[in-house]
C-alpha cells in the first residue's frame, strides 16, 4: 500500500469505495507509525533507569522561551500522547482537506472519502517521522538536518495528497494541490511543534547564552 500510494497515487485513489473503511485506514498509520514508538519509549526508559545520578541536562533551544522542567515534562507528554494524535490529525486533516474541495467548486465525495485520501497519504510521511523521532529523542539530530527532512517529508505530503484528493473528488490537479497546501500545513506545524522541545538549536532562535 505504501509504494503503490508514493509511485502510484493517482490510481491508488481513482477507486474510492464507500462507505469508507476508516478502521482499516486507521490499523494501516497504527502499524507504520507504533513500532518505531514504542521503541522509541522502551530505549527512553532504559536510559533513564540506567543513567548515573546527576547527569547534566541536554541544553535544548526552547529552554530560551520556556522553563527548562516544563519543557522536558510537555516533551514527554508529547510522546506519550502519540497514540491519540494519530486518529486526530487524521480527522482534522481530513476535515479541513474536504471543507476547502467544499468551498473551492463543491466535492464530489463524503467527508470520509477526504479522510481516507489524507490518512493513506499520511502513512509514508508517518513512518518517517516514527524512524527519525529516534535519533531526535536521543540527541542525535541537528536541527537543520531535522528541519530538511521535515520540508521535504511537506512537499512529498502536499504532492502526494493533492493529487489523491483531485482523483478522489475528481477534480483538476492544480486545484487539488491548492486544497491540499492547509492540511500541509497542518502537517508540517503539528510535526514541527512536537520536535521543539528536543532541537538542540533552530535556526533563527537564539540558544542559551545569546
Amino acid at each position: 500500500t505504501l509504494v503503490a500510494v508514493v509511485r502510484h497515487p493517482a490510481q491508488s485513489f481513482r477507486v474510492c469505495p464507500e462507505p469508507i473503511a476508516h478502521g482499516r485506514v486507521m490499523r494501516l498509520l497504527a502499524t507504520v507509525r507504533l513500532p518505531a514508538w514504542l521503541l522509541l519509549v522502551v530505549v527512553l526508559a532504559v536510559r533513564h533507569a540506567t543513567a548515573v545520578e546527576g547527569t547534566g541536562v541536554p541544553l535544548r533551544a526552547i529552554y530560551v522561551l520556556v522553563d527548562p522542567s516544563l519543557a522536558r515534562v510537555l516533551s514527554l507528554w508529547i510522546l506519550m500522547m502519540v497514540p491519540v494524535g494519530l486518529p486526530l490529525l487524521y480527522f482534522c486533516e481530513g476535515l479541513i482537506a474536504h471543507v476547502w474541495v467544499a468551498l473551492t467548486g463543491g466535492a464530489s465525495r463524503s467527508i470520509g472519502a477526504s479522510m481516507r485520501a489524507c490518512g493513506y497519504v499520511l502513512a509514508p510521511v508517518l513512518l518517517v517521522v516514527g524512524l527519525v523521532d529516534i535519533p531526535l529523542y536521543l540527541g542525535y539530530m541537528p536541527g537543520i538536518l531535522y528541519l530538511g527532512v521535515l520540508g521535504t517529508l511537506g512537499l512529498l505530503h502536499w504532492g502526494l495528497l493533492g493529487v489523491a484528493l483531485a482523483k478522489t473528488h475528481q477534480i483538476g490537479t492544480v486545484r487539488g494541490w491548492l486544497v491540499a497546501l492547509l492540511p500541509t500545513l497542518l502537517f508540517v506545524a503539528v510535526t514541527l511543534a512536537r520536535a521543539l522541545p528536543e532541537l538542540a538549536e533552530v535556526p533563527g532562535l537564539p540558544t542559551i547564552g545569546d
